[in-house]
């Protein structure tokens, strides 16, 4: 009957650590879930940057020659005016290639975001997985401690140690 009580706490000793294991699990899968959502918002916000500054480049671009356009047609006989117009044409062209720059590095940023973003998703399905082989191992131990069979045991530490391994993977990819 003592080896009994002992296994019993065994059991129980199992099935808690096996519980705080799955909680652990289910708290990084949530902040992982969290994560993901805002490293995505980040990616979609910065191809959004990307996508208007290269929008102005092109502005600049189409301005450019239509000014030039506009001074080739020689309809600009004014001299002030032509001026002018030279001066905003070449201002339009000179301003153009940092516009240009600018909007290749955002778009670059937001390769990085959503590379990111699919690091921590691919993270929340490892720490998802792991989180229920925990489940699964607290099933397996608490029929063994109610079915009194020693056989689902070491099937649910097995478990759980699978669940652990995954676990230490899915944080280790969060980072």
């Amino acid at each position: 009957m003592h080896v009994e009580s002992g296994g019993n706490r065994v059991v129980s000793l199992a099935a808690a650590i096996i519980a705080v294991l799955a909680a652990l699990g289910t708290l990084y899968a949530h902040h992982a879930s969290i994560a993901a959502l805002s490293a995505k918002t980040q990616a979609i916000l910065s191809q959004a940057r990307a996508t208007d500054t290269y929008n102005a480049y092109e502005a600049k671009q189409t301005r450019y020659n239509i000014y030039s356009a506009l001074l080739a047609s020689n309809l600009v006989r004014d001299e002030l005016h032509r001026t002018r117009l030279e001066g905003i044409a070449d201002g339009e062209r000179a301003s153009s290639p940092a516009v240009l720059q600018k909007a290749q590095k955002l778009e670059q940023e937001a390769i990085g975001d959503d590379r990111r973003s699919d690091r921590i998703i691919k993270a929340y399905e490892t720490l998802q997985f792991a989180t229920t082989l925990f489940e699964i191992a607290i099933v397996f131990v608490s029929i063994s401690a109610l079915a009194h069979s020693r056989i689902l045991l070491p099937l649910g530490c097995a478990v759980s140690a699978a669940g652990f391994v995954l676990l230490v993977i899915g944080l280790v990819r969060n980072r």
